[in-house]
């Protein structure tokens, strides 16, 4: 078996979780159903090959070449592109946090 296939086995029964929980709905609903639905997709998309960035800290710039590359992969539709990116990017008008 290819380590490939076990990482893929692994994420399954370890990560699947893990992702619904990072998903999972505020108790206030303050959470759009269609951030909610793109966020599903960024957990089990982005999630199947490696660590998934925290939502609201890269700059639209990276994410648009970043996901350019991306999209020989993953297949989703002009739409579902433009909601990643809107989910991940940083807000206009706000800085990303200093480590």
């Amino acid at each position: 078996m290819s380590a490939r296939r076990i990482a893929s086995l692994a994420w399954l029964a370890l990560g699947a979780p893990l992702a619904a929980c990072a998903v999972a709905t505020p108790h206030d609903g303050s959470t759009a159903p269609a951030e909610r639905s793109i966020a599903a997709i960024h957990a089990s998309k982005c999630g199947a090959c490696h660590s998934l960035p925290n939502p609201r800290t890269r700059s639209r710039e990276y994410l648009e070449d970043a996901l350019s590359r991306h999209r020989k992969r993953v297949h989703l539709s002009r739409d579902e592109w433009a909601e990643m990116t809107d989910y991940l990017a940083i807000p206009e008008g706000k800085t990303a946090r200093q480590p």
